[in-house]
Formats: structure tokens, sequence, C-alpha cells
């Protein structure tokens, strides 16, 4: 079972949230969060600002005045042109399929009338805590994640407009390599993220850990080994997130120069 408190209390975790807070514009009356999932996040939003929706596949169930939540989905918002004075939406993007992650950031954009927060990992290596599924045989990535992103990408989805604050808060991303990997695909990768709450991204059902036998479970350990090894012994540890935030009234301004 996937524990949201212990989650919370990481440092990185803690980090993410302060970058997050630290870069909202002083002035909003009319917020978004796309993709609020428990709401953690949206409170912190209600205390700030007077109103805020909060939005996710699912209806969410946050309790607080200013609050309005709405079930919906990014790559096609249920909202009119320039809705909202400020666009939030972190910890979303590398969930997005592929095919649809350009529509998304679209969406996102034609929704604010100024600011957006983006924030996404920054880097990572969808390779490392990977799962498979005992239901379809599937692999997963882990949590859930298809896209990964650096500075150029993240900017490219947004037509490489001029950024006015941008962070990387955490450090230590962690990475895998090959002969780790191919174990890993071997034995039905034993260290994969199968606490998370997101399901299976092939069939939708629940993930299970498989059981091992005393060989297997040795030819994972040494791949563990070498991951460690890698990891304390290369360059040093990257940036875990990037979050940027535009004003895309500084861009439209400049497009009129």
């Amino acid at each position: 079972m996937y524990d949201t408190v212990q989650y919370r209390r990481k440092e990185v975790e803690i980090q993410r949230v302060d970058s997050i807070m630290r870069m909202l514009p002083a002035q909003a009356q009319q917020v978004l969060e796309a993709g609020c999932r428990d709401g953690y996040i949206t409170l912190k939003l209600a205390e700030k600002y007077p109103a805020v929706t909060a939005l996710d596949l699912s209806l969410p169930s946050i309790d607080h005045p200013r609050v309005v939540c709405v079930q919906g989905d990014i790559t096609s918002l249920a909202f009119a042109d320039k809705s909202f004075d400020l666009v939030i939406c972190t910890e979303v993007l590398e969930h997005i399929p592929p095919n649809m992650l350009e529509t998304a950031c679209a969406e996102l954009l034609r929704v604010t009338s100024r600011y957006l927060l983006i924030g996404v990992p920054y880097r990572q290596d969808l390779r490392v805590h990977a799962t498979r599924c005992v239901h379809c045989n599937s692999i997963n990535p882990t949590t859930g994640h298809v896209n990964s992103f650096d500075r150029e990408r993240l900017m490219s989805l947004f037509g490489n407009r001029q950024f006015t604050k941008i962070e990387y808060p955490g450090r230590g991303v962690y990475k895998t390599n090959r002969l780790s990997y191919a174990v890993y695909e071997r034995f039905g990768f034993p260290y994969g993220t199968y606490q998370q709450e997101e399901p299976c991204i092939h069939c939708g059902k629940r993930l299970v850990k498989p059981l091992l036998s005393l060989p297997a479970r040795l030819a994972c350990l040494f791949a563990k080994g070498l991951e460690t090894i890698q990891n304390k012994t290369g360059p040093s540890k990257s940036p875990v997130w990037i979050h940027v935030l535009w004003d895309i009234t500084v861009q439209d301004s400049l497009k009129c120069q």
C-alpha cells in the first residue's frame, strides 16, 4: 500500500513542494491546478489565492470554501480560453501518453491568461524501478511515467517561450545500466514500485510484486549491487525536478512589438 504520509516527509518531496510555493506569482485570482491528486498542493494554493479549481481524472474530494473540484482531462479541458490567471500542473506531464503530450501542453497554455507553472522529473531514467504486470506480462515504467524531460524538451513543448523563473529542486537522480536492467527484466523486475497508486498502464489492473526463487533473488541482488556502485562512484547527482514559470503576457507583448 502506498504511504502518502511517509512520502510527504521525504526531503526530496519537501524540496519539491517548497520550490512550487516559492515560484508562485504574488497576484492571481482564478487558479487552476491541473492534476491535483489528493489535494495536498491545492490546499496550500487555497491559503494564498481566493479561487482555486482542482481538476483530476477522477472527481477530487477537497473540502475547502475556496476550492471547486472538477473531473476532467488535461488533454481536453472544458474551460474557455484564458479562464485562469494562473495554471499549475506538476507531477502530471510525465504520465501523459506521448502521442497526447503536445495536446496537453497546448490546452494548459490555452486556458491561462497569464501565468503557467509546470513541474516534471528532470532527466529521469525510466528504466529505474520498472515493474512487470502479472496479468498482461507488460513492462511498466516506474509509477506510470512514460515521458522523460530535460530543459530543452520541456521548453519546446511550450513554444520555447521565455520563462520568468526556473528551479531544479532536489538532488540524487538514480540511474541503472543495461546489465542490471536485463537481469531485472529476466526475473520480473522485483525492485519495481509495486506499492504505487497507479495501475498497469497497459491493462489497468493492480500491479503485484513477483515471487522469486533463491537463485533469482541472488541474481537480482547482484544487479542491485552494480547499480549501487554505479550511482555512488558516477558523476555528481543531478536535480530530481525541473520547475518552470512562464508569464505568457511577456511573450505576447514581444510578438506585438
